[in-house]
C-alpha cells in the first residue's frame, strides 16, 4: 500500500512539473464553444479527471468483489451447517474389524477358486 502511495505521489509531482514547464495559452474547442486556457491547467485538469475516473472504477470493482465475498461466505456457512446436520444424523455405518476380516477371507477364497479353473 505504501509503495503505491509513493508511486502516485512521485507521478503527481512529475505531472505538476510538466504542467508548470508548459504554461502557454492554448485554444480548446468544445463543439460550439472556444476556450483559451493555460496549458498547465489543461494538463492538471486532465490528470485530476483521470484520477477520479480510476478511483470510481476502483470503488465499483471493490463493491463487486465485496458482494461476491459475502455471497461465498454465505455459501460456506450453509455448507458447514449441512455438514453438521449430516454428522448429527449418524447415517454412516461403522465398519468393525470382523467385517473387514470376513471380506478378506472371502476374497482369498475367490482367488483360490480362480486358480482351480
Amino acid at each position: 500500500m505504501r509503495i503505491w502511495f509513493i508511486f502516485s505521489l512521485f507521478f503527481s509531482v512529475l505531472v505538476a512539473i510538466f504542467a508548470v514547464l508548459n504554461s502557454n495559452v492554448v485554444l480548446i474547442k468544445l463543439y460550439w464553444v472556444d476556450y483559451q486556457l493555460s496549458q498547465s491547467l489543461v494538463i492538471l485538469f486532465s490528470a485530476v479527471l483521470g484520477g477520479l475516473i480510476t478511483s470510481f472504477l476502483g470503488i465499483f470493482s471493490k463493491i463487486r468483489s465485496t458482494l461476491k465475498i459475502r455471497e461465498l461466505n454465505f455459501a460456506v456457512k450453509s455448507l458447514e451447517q449441512k455438514i453438521i446436520e449430516l454428522n448429527n444424523q449418524n447415517t454412516v455405518p461403522k465398519i468393525s474389524d470382523s467385517t473387514i476380516s470376513n471380506d478378506s477371507e472371502s476374497e482369498t477364497n475367490n482367488k483360490s477358486i480362480d486358480k482351480v479353473y
